[in-house]
């Protein structure tokens, strides 16, 4: 693992240091001229009756250089190397404004006083040149390492841990400071895509699981040029794990991976499903400041020439809940979603062809929390959230199947030849879709907290891959944990 990261010294450390330049150059300038005129004048006062051979101009040098340093050192780089530097808004300008009123005299003036008693006493023997140009030195190297530290990332590592139990890791990042906003994996498992937010700008790594490296960055704009079409709410890959599908709030781009381009940007938002036949579902973009806002219907686009096919009723409102319920099949090709996020409906459609299949009425209307197709595309399993919490439907015959009363509140549902993973109470529980027993338990939260009366940290966000075959989830406190959950697909 390298500790050094370029990209930070590029974008971050060598523009701070720019700024810091011109405006310790501008203040201590000023001040210094100010401070070493005054000093010049005491010092002319102490020497009356001595060798005045030395014009007291002199010390107006070393005070302007010792008020540059000053300000650099203690005016900028206290500011500048704070992470809330990177913050934008008015509440980072507020920040930025009183630092700078209370840090900005203090180093400018305390340098150049510094600097103009270290000239007047000066031994001859040493050559003022040479000795402000090692402070110089000292002075950006210092600066640089600080501002480097301050603003690196943090560093991600990524290991395997040692296997146990049925489901192994096969790989595990830790060291990211905050919950990453989405994760996204391929069809096959074998790329993993984290989308996360640092100093108000997102930012989505893509990592190569079986080289355990970043094969891909993308990022957006400068801070503070983002709007409502830049702020990244989701992702997915393309079929082919060629493209990168990003949803924003008001906006969704397809992105090419081997050169970063965004090919096409869509009128939608929130979500993004990748579906058969070059097909893609997401939510439509909605003006929530309109007087009337359109309903957050279900947009059926033409991947390739970025047409809008269709449009599916629904009203599926993202501010409601953190996670849509709206389940895809193993073959992309069939869309299971309530009409609206309390409905006791759930509708399966074909997407290619465009057509209803499917129209499962529960018995206990609650609100629907979360959807899973069986690894056959065969059955659909709904949880609610109320009432009984998990049932198995037949959705050809509109028939249910099963009903499991003791899951629990089934946050995350996904379902693969293994089981149904039910992601609840900081855990997910492997359920036997035939018995309704537990067969087995991914306990996610940190050894130290695994008593009974622990406090469960909720789950962060998760994806499992089109073939069910891996699962990956962000655990709170830990990092980012990828499990071996089924065989691979053969391609």
């Amino acid at each position: 693992m390298s500790y050094f990261n370029l990209e930070t010294l590029l974008k971050f450390v060598l523009p701070k240091l720019l700024t810091m330049t011109l405006v310790s150059f501008a203040i201590g300038s000023v001040v210094g001229a100010v401070v070493g005129w005054l000093a010049t004048l005491i010092w002319r006062r102490t020497q009356r009756g001595k060798d005045l051979s030395r014009s007291g101009r002199w010390l107006i040098k070393p005070a302007i250089f010792g008020s540059f340093v000053g300000m650099l050192l203690i005016g900028m780089l206290p500011i500048e190397a704070n992470p809330a530097s990177r913050i934008g808004g008015p509440y980072g300008g507020l920040w930025f404004l009183l630092m700078f009123l209370i840090l900005g005299p203090l180093g400018s003036i305390s340098g150049a006083i510094l600097g103009a008693i270290l000239g007047a006493n000066l031994p001859a023997r040493i050559k003022l040149p040479k000795l402000m140009g090692i402070v110089l030195l000292v002075t950006y190297l210092l600066c640089a390492s600080i501002l480097y530290v301050g603003l690196a990332p943090p560093a991600v590592v990524i290991s395997t841990p040692p296997n146990s139990g049925p489901f192994p890791v096969v790989a595990e990042l830790t060291g990211y400071d905050s919950s990453p906003k989405d994760l996204a994996l391929s069809d096959n498992g074998q790329q993993l895509a984290i989308a996360t937010v640092r100093y108000s700008e997102d930012q989505v790594e893509i990592w190569d699981l079986p080289s355990r490296r970043v094969v891909h960055t993308l990022q957006n704009g400068p801070s503070g040029s983002a709007t409502l079409r830049d702020i990244l709410a989701s992702l997915g890959f393309s079929q082919d794990g060629r493209e990168l599908i990003t949803a924003a709030v008001q906006q969704v781009q397809v992105q090419n991976l081997a050169n970063g381009e965004v090919r096409l940007r869509l009128d939608g938002g929130e979500v993004a499903y990748p579906m058969a036949d070059n097909k893609l579902v997401t939510l439509a973009a909605v003006d929530a400041w309109a007087d009337k806002p359109e309903p957050y219907n279900l947009k059926v686009w033409d991947l390739t020439s970025g047409q809008l096919l269709h449009t599916i009723p629904a009203n599926l409102a993202p501010s409601e809940r953190v996670n849509l319920p709206i389940a895809v099949s193993p073959d992309r090709r069939l869309l299971a979603f309530p009409p609206t996020l309390y409905n006791d409906q759930i509708q399966v459609w074909d997407i290619p062809n465009h057509k209803q299949v499917s129209s499962l009425v529960s018995k206990n209307p609650a609100g629907v929390l979360s959807l899973a197709f069986s690894p056959d595309g065969q059955q659909l399993a709904i949880a609610l959230g109320q009432g009984p919490p998990l049932s198995i439907w037949n959705w050809r015959s509109e028939a249910l199947v099963k009903t499991i009363t003791n899951a629990g509140r089934a946050e995350q549902l996904y379902w693969t030849k293994q089981g149904i993973f039910i992601g609840s109470a900081g855990e997910f529980k492997v359920w036997n879709p035939q018995t309704g027993e537990v067969l087995h338990t991914l306990d996610l939260q940190p050894p130290s907290d695994s008593s009974p009366d622990s406090i469960k940290l909720p789950l962060g966000p998760s994806a499992l891959s089109a073939d069910c075959s891996v699962l990956t989830a962000y655990v709170p406190r830990q990092g980012i944990r990828v499990w071996q959950v089924g065989e691979p697909a053969k391609l």
